[in-house]
């Protein structure tokens, strides 16, 4: 066996900006159990040349800079996501170095990125794709082309701590949050003269997605909200929707995560990428479902003896009357949605603790280091 690794883990934020009041950050939990070095947007601003990349090309391009300049000394490099990634890999491709290179994978199926692993072979010098949507990882080992001994599953993550229940009254209160590939319009529709206030948390740190700019109905309002807010609106509220347009990743994954370690029943727009967290009782297709595959819950909780139990309701991408349907069954049946609500805070606790998660992506780190099987870490080792 070979010595614990030396690692290099690139954040896509500035690292000082982050608060004890919030949510512990996986990428923290990750570096303390590895001890690994962080580039993040900060470091950035130290480089000259980082600089002039990033005013050039954005900042994804600066840190794979950073990060390739610095491979001598270390043995993996664990970029934060796909747009770090491929950048890196570019520069892996055209150098010696043996530095071992990971990236977590949220959506490689776009256009432009397709172009960098069919023209350019970024892959090639990619040794671990980690990723949280069953629809990425057979679209990578399918159409991408990447080998599957390369990609594992890696269940999402979110702090337990934090995101608990809370001892408040509950009211009929209808709360969203999150900016990315949100269907609002449909939601707006769906809700429109419901005997329930709407809340919808429509900011986020990462997203780069414009909220919707229309008329709201007389019920609705929206805001931003700190974590500490949004934490207060999840504890008052009976039902969390995350409504979706049809994207082919795990779009609205940490609403829906914050929300069930919140012990707060989710409904969730059941899109092309969206079909790995919530478990939803009715198993026939509803409207215009189509079947679910199955999700990245069902198999690690098979694998780890879990039973898993239902935890909210999926309905079909713009179907404002379906959704309309499951906001009122919820409101209007208090045992259903606390029971389902329940389920949901077992379920994070069993599987998507930021914990967890950094002790999978270790398991990870490790098995490329050690240049051992990395495939079967999706079933196994990854529950580590």
């Amino acid at each position: 066996m070979k010595p614990a690794p030396r690692v290099l883990v690139t954040v896509g934020t500035d690292t000082g900006r982050d608060t004890a009041a919030g949510p512990r950050r996986d990428y923290a939990v990750l570096a303390e159990l590895l001890g690994a070095t962080i580039v993040d947007s900060r470091t950035v601003t130290r480089s000259v040349i980082a600089r002039l990349i990033q005013r050039a090309f954005g900042l994804a391009p600066a840190q794979a800079w950073l990060a390739f300049a610095r491979r001598r000394a270390f043995d993996v490099i664990v970029t934060d996501g796909e747009h770090v990634g491929i950048p890196l890999a570019l520069l892996l491709r055209f150098s010696r170095s043996r530095t071992k290179h990971i990236t977590i994978a949220h959506r490689l199926s776009t256009p432009k990125k397709r172009i960098f692993f069919r023209w350019f072979g970024v892959q090639r010098r990619i040794d671990g794709f980690a990723l949280h949507s069953r629809r990425q990882y057979d679209l990578a080992a399918t159409e991408l082309e990447v080998g599957r001994e390369r990609l594992t599953l890696m269940p999402y993550q979110v702090d337990t701590t934090y995101w608990a229940p809370e001892d408040v009254p509950e009211e009929r209160l209808v709360v969203s949050a999150g900016l990315e590939h949100r269907d609002y319009g449909t939601l707006f529709r769906a809700v429109a003269g419901l005997d329930a206030d709407v809340v919808i948390g429509a900011a986020s740190n990462w997203s780069r997605h414009a909220a919707e700019q229309r008329t709201l109905p007389s019920n609705v309002r929206v805001g931003a909200f700190d974590y500490r807010a949004l934490r207060a609106l999840y504890a008052r509220a009976a039902v969390i929707v995350v409504p979706l347009a049809d994207v082919d990743n795990q779009a609205g994954v940490t609403t829906i995560l914050e929300a069930m370690a919140m012990a707060k029943p989710v409904i969730v727009t059941q899109s092309v990428g969206q079909t790995d967290v919530v478990e939803d009782r009715r198993r026939s297709a509803r409207g215009d479902m189509r079947p679910r595959p199955e999700g990245l819950a069902r198999i690690f909780a098979d694998r780890a003896g879990i039973s898993l139990e239902p935890n909210g309701f999926y309905v079909a991408p713009g179907d404002a009357n379906g959704l309309r349907r499951a906001i009122g069954y919820l409101l209007a049946h208090p045992d259903e949605r606390h029971a389902l609500g329940r389920a949901g805070r077992r379920l994070a606790e069993d599987l998507f603790t930021v914990e967890a998660f950094a002790r999978r992506m270790r398991s990870l780190v490790v098995a490329v280091h050690e240049e051992t099987p990395i495939a079967a870490l999706e079933l196994s080792a990854s529950f580590g």
